[in-house]
């Protein structure tokens, strides 16, 4: 299946491009391009993208030898991460070839390559066999792209019966703000380099797209005091690298800078928030069936 793609070139792909020696030393070592999972507070970013990861698979009930898809899955840490400890097919979309290149590398390294498949395409001209995936994730991608129900139409064709759809995703507080920040001129800025941010909804729109598109929400979690624990930790490492990241992107890491303090500042007013969002395709007794632990 293919949908028509209206995304994502001009300055953005900056962004997808830039080195990855930049993001080495802004994330953790796995590359994981979104929010951690803090039990304590007090756990380093690494401890926390793990919690997160297994958070993700003990909630979608991951198992091993199923198929998941990454739509838009940047350094592919987390592609990587369900194939190496979780013994997934793991299918990853991402727009950058420098981005796929890295993956692939670091797959070779750990001897995973064989389960981790990452293809240089929109999300929206990929395609997919009806019923051949487990599972799907947004980690953080879907804000740069506008044409959510129809992805989540392209998800449900994709998944098998028992699949799930999960979405983390910075989002509005309310939906009637959008409006309001779509005009405001930081919110522009931000647009303008990282791509299509201006597509962000709230939890409830994201929830009622995934229902037009057949989806039963059936599980939702607020972890924004999670991301912005995630910011202030990545702000650090921006203070305690900037020299080493600035000679390895010079022009874009300014932007970089500006664009996670002005993150963090949303999430410390509570203007964002960022929701983990599961959806089923079918009735399964997913509750009953998918214990985890807080």
């Amino acid at each position: 299946m293919s949908i028509q793609n209206r995304v994502e070139t001009g300055d953005s792909a900056v962004h997808y491009d830039s080195s990855p020696r930049l993001f080495e030393l802004l994330l953790d070592k796995n590359m994981n391009y979104s929010s951690g999972f803090y039990h304590t507070g007090d756990e380093d970013l690494d401890a926390a993208q793990v919690n997160k990861m297994e958070r993700v698979a003990a909630v979608c009930g991951f198992r091993p030898g199923q198929t998941l898809l990454d739509m838009g899955c940047g350094w592919s840490g987390p592609a990587r991460y369900f194939a190496e400890h979780h013994r997934m097919k793991v299918i990853g979309y991402t727009l950058s070839q420098v981005q796929r290149d890295f993956a692939m590398k670091m797959a070779e390294e750990r001897g995973i390559a064989d389960r981790l498949d990452i293809r240089v395409c929109s999300v929206l001209d990929a395609e997919l066999e009806p019923e051949s995936v487990d599972h799907v994730i947004f980690f953080e991608s879907i804000i740069h792209m506008w044409e959510k129900l129809d992805l989540f139409r392209m998800c449900h064709q994709a998944l098998k019966p028992s699949g799930t759809l999960f979405v983390q995703e910075s989002n509005y507080d309310r939906n009637s703000n959008t409006e309001k920040f779509r005009g405001d001129r930081g919110f522009q800025l931000v647009d303008d380099v990282f791509g299509n941010t201006a597509t962000m909804v709230s939890t409830g729109e994201m929830m009622r797209l995934m229902e037009e598109a057949c989806f039963l929400p059936c599980y939702s979690e607020n972890i924004s005091n999670h991301y912005k624990r995630t910011l202030e930790q990545w702000c650090d490492r921006i203070d305690q690298h900037s020299e080493e990241m600035a000679a390895a992107e010079p022009q874009f890491f300014p932007e970089l800078r500006k664009y996670l303090m002005m993150a963090l500042a949303t999430y410390r007013r509570e203007g964002t928030i960022c929701h983990m969002t599961v959806g089923q395709k079918t009735p399964n007794n997913w509750a009953m069936r998918t214990p985890f632990s807080s």
